[in-house]
């Protein structure tokens, strides 16, 4: 069985696939509430004050850092997710 994401990491990539598909800042911010990582709180506030691109660019950062971590639960879970 493999390991879960790191913590974050399926809500982070949601917000971000909402984002490309234009939905509701306000909403999106909504389902970033709660979510448990810092990146998806500033994002949730940028997004409530209309800094969608900063937000967008905020969460693809956090993203980025959770697929690379050097825990070995990153690029590798990603990677073996479908086994």
């Amino acid at each position: 069985m493999p390991a879960p994401p790191p913590k974050g990491y399926l809500e982070i990539e949601r917000a971000l696939r909402l984002l490309a598909l234009g939905d509701s800042d306000l909403w999106i911010a909504g389902r970033l509430d709660g979510v448990g990582h810092p990146a998806a709180s500033q994002a949730a506030a940028l997004l409530r004050q209309g800094r969608r691109l900063r937000a967008h660019a905020l969460l693809e950062a956090a993203l980025a850092r959770l697929a690379g971590r050097p825990d070995g639960r990153g690029l590798a879970w990603f990677k073996n997710a479908g086994r």
